[in-house]
């Protein structure tokens, strides 16, 4: 049995991270280019502004022998300023007095704003994880992957738990998980690999060495065992008066249907989206 290494477990092309379902991603990922472009011609044009106009900060910050002095003119200037607002807080009686004060705070606030700004670009409302910008200066793009931030942020669980034989502590049903942990290591396997990795049956079967037929059944067997104990258990949830969700209602409709067919042998089989190509007509 081949495993994959920890880099590639951190992929998220290839991982348990990445989810790409296939709707709606033209608009969304035209919609990030947008604001990527505009982040960058912000970036630009305000290191533009910077080399025609610069701004030194540093002249409002004391030197060693301001800092060594007893009184100080930048050091009387910030006391002056604090107490002037201080003084402004506590003789507010009327709305219109403590909306003077708010101003105040404002005004700091947006004088604090644009010294940041000529140090830093914000990124608004453009994910990190996705579309970043290329070649950051600072932060490189690998660390934005989500299970690298996730793991860096001490959530290390679903990557410990992100293996066939642990992949049952991944949900908080107790009843799914002691349903997966009780499945044989064969099976485990083959319900990783298909459904956390989603590899397909051809690459499965490259990977283990047996042919694809033989996925697919080993897929249709492991559906049809944990399809029939999830039917149970949820008609026996129903009868005792439990609430189901909308999903699990949807569940108990279509394989009621399909079993009244196909009795023991029921199962739901996964949608082939694509059409079928049409036949040509030989002459």
């Amino acid at each position: 049995m081949a495993y994959l290494s920890d880099d590639e477990l951190l992929d998220t092309e290839g991982g348990f991270t990445g989810w790409d379902d296939g709707t709606g991603t033209g608009a969304a990922e035209e919609t990030l280019e947008q604001a990527l472009a505009e982040e960058r011609l912000a970036e630009l044009e305000n290191e533009l502004e910077q080399d025609e106009h610069p701004i030194y900060y540093e002249a409002e910050l004391e030197d060693e022998e301001e800092e060594a002095a007893p009184v100080s003119d930048k050091r009387l200037k910030r006391e002056m300023r604090a107490e002037a607002i201080r003084r402004l807080e506590e003789a507010a009686r009327t709305e219109k007095d403590f909306r003077v004060v708010v101003e105040e705070w404002n005004k700091l606030d947006r004088n604090r704003e644009r010294r940041e700004r000529d140090h830093e670009n914000l990124r608004g409302d453009v994910p990190l994880e996705y579309q970043a910008v290329p070649e950051p200066k600072l932060i490189p793009r690998w660390m934005n992957n989500p299970a690298y931030r996730q793991l860096m942020a001490g959530n290390f669980l679903d990557i410990l738990f992100d293996c066939p034989y642990e992949m049952h502590n991944l949900t908080a049903d107790t009843f799914i998980s002691r349903m997966v942990e009780e499945l044989s290591e064969e099976h485990k396997e083959v319900l990783y690999f298909l459904s956390l990795r989603l590899y397909s049956t051809t690459r499965l079967a490259a990977v283990r060495g047996q042919s694809d037929r033989n996925i697919r059944k080993l897929r249709k067997t492991i559906h049809k065992k944990l399809q029939r104990q999830m039917y149970d258990h949820l008609c026996g949830k129903q009868e005792h008066g439990g609430s189901l969700t909308l999903r699990e209602r949807q569940f108990l409709e279509e394989y009621s249907k399909i079993a009244r067919k196909q009795g023991k042998d029921a199962v739901i089989r996964r949608e082939n989206k694509t059409k079928r190509r049409k036949k040509k007509n030989r002459p």
